[in-house]
């Protein structure tokens, strides 16, 4: 069994170079640095109104620590620290940007996923665009649950343990540590799980998709380990960039995110290869020929 998966994983990664995905990749990282930054604008805009920047700044620093590679933390506290108040119609134009710009991360990723089942270009550039939006909006809420778990996991923990009894201290911290890893490990799958799902126009059964978005989301989460590790140890972003180098970390780390979840579409394709059982059955029909495909179309 684990022979079959590593040559399917090693198929699938091969296949990544195949239909370009790491040149894709490179797009969708782009996208990603143009989410980020405005977004750090947003929160921080938004903490600041509720004059809450102060009581939160140990917290921020130990989430963007927790969830971003090092070097991000320094670029993000820049945004929290001081608690400066911006203009509301920078603000709307921030979040505007944040949106266009994260919708643009999952065009890249769609390009991905459609040349993974060798499918054609069948929407619009409207179309396209709407569906887009329509996967950030909802993946946001999930994943900002998911990443409250990750981040602010210590804090919640420690609160926890304030209001519980002393006796059972020892397994609220077993059970709330086991707990949130697996609620955001699920999350994540369960989105990743929607973006295969609707980012192609011939939509599959979710258990189609669920091999890749697991293997995503557990590569995803070892990926920002080992480079965290990489950065720490031996990359000095900043000694080479400047001040560029936490832009710099954050744009290396958003573009191996998006190998992961391009390598997680190309293994759904050769686990459960769809599109060749498509391709046939819709030629035959145009002829006007009779089928002898077996499966359904969307």
């Amino acid at each position: 069994m684990f022979l079959r998966f590593f040559h399917s994983l090693r198929r699938a990664i091969w296949r990544g170079f195949e239909h370009d995905c790491f040149a894709i990749a490179k797009g969708a990282a782009y996208s990603a640095i143009l989410t980020v930054f405005p977004l750090f604008l947003v929160v921080a805009s938004v903490l600041a109104a509720s004059h809450k920047t102060e009581n939160f700044l140990g917290e921020l620093s130990g989430a963007v620590g927790q969830i971003m590679p090092p070097g991000a933390r320094t670029a993000a506290m820049h945004y929290f620290e001081g608690g400066q108040h911006h203009p509301v119609r920078l603000i709307y134009s921030a979040s505007l940007i944040a949106l266009m710009a994260a919708s643009g991360v999952m065009i890249s990723w769609m390009e991905g996923f459609r040349n993974a089942y060798r499918l054609p270009r069948e929407w619009g550039v409207v179309k396209e665009r709407a569906v887009s939006l329509f996967l950030v909006l909802l993946s946001f809420a999930p994943m900002t649950a998911a990443t409250i778990l990750v981040g602010f996991g210590n804090t919640i923990q420690t609160w926890l343990l304030q209001h519980s009894n002393k006796e059972v201290g020892l397994a609220v911290i077993l059970f709330w540590q086991l707990g949130r890893w697996v609620i955001s490990t699920l999350t994540s799958i369960a989105v990743i799980s929607l973006i295969y799902h609707w980012g192609i126009p011939r939509t599959q059964p979710f258990y189609r998709v669920l091999p890749g978005a697991t293997l995503a989301t557990v590569a995803w989460f070892l990926a920002t380990i080992g480079f965290g590790w990489y950065v720490t140890k031996y990359a000095n972003y900043t000694a080479i960039y400047g001040s560029l180098g936490a832009a710099i970390a954050l744009l290396v780390w958003t573009y191996i995110v998006s190998i992961v979840v391009l390598i997680g579409a190309e293994f759904n394709a050769l686990v459960y290869p769809r599109v060749v059982l498509e391709e046939p059955k819709a030629i035959l029909n145009r002829r006007g020929n009779p089928v002898g495909v077996s499966g359904p179309v969307r």
